[in-house]
């Protein structure tokens, strides 16, 4: 595992939950949202060689941890998704898409674009998964209570 990379994702995640205004333990708590996925994601890369798996299995470590953790500290989802997302971002992809259509090479352009989408759809899904089978979860308790 590459500690820099997943203590960069944290520190990442820090800085952007400051910008959103989050303060004190709130920070601390979408930050460690943020170097989950991002740890999650480099676990996922030892064992599967697709980049868009390994997105959507981190998508749906952070939407679990997002929908405990909004439980526990009373605090909107959003805050999770939108700090802890931080680190999974295809910010080299994006740049790169830009990059290659401003120099004219399109089939590189186009590649990479396809790179962002798929990756932004992986987390996207990954997300969307984690919510609904917590949602499920929630419903099956409800009916071993009554």
């Amino acid at each position: 595992m590459d500690w820099i990379q997943i203590v960069s994702g944290f520190f990442g995640s820090v800085g952007f939950a400051l910008c959103f205004h989050l303060r004190g333990k709130q920070v601390l708590y979408t930050a460690i949202g943020g170097g989950l996925a991002w740890t999650v994601y480099l676990a996922a890369g030892l064992l599967i060689s697709s980049y868009g798996v390994q997105f959507v299995i981190a998508g749906i470590a952070l939407g679990f941890y997002m929908e405990i953790m909004a439980i526990y500290t009373k605090m909107p989802r959003t805050a999770y998704i939108a700090v802890g997302i931080i680190p999974l971002i295809p910010g080299a992809a994006l740049y790169h898409t830009m990059y290659y259509f401003f120099q004219g090479e399109t089939e590189k352009g186009r590649a990479a674009a396809v790179e962002a989408l798929v990756t932004s759809v992986a987390i996207a899904a990954g997300l969307l998964l984690a919510m609904d089978m917590w949602k499920l979860l929630k419903q099956h308790g409800k009916k071993i209570k009554n």
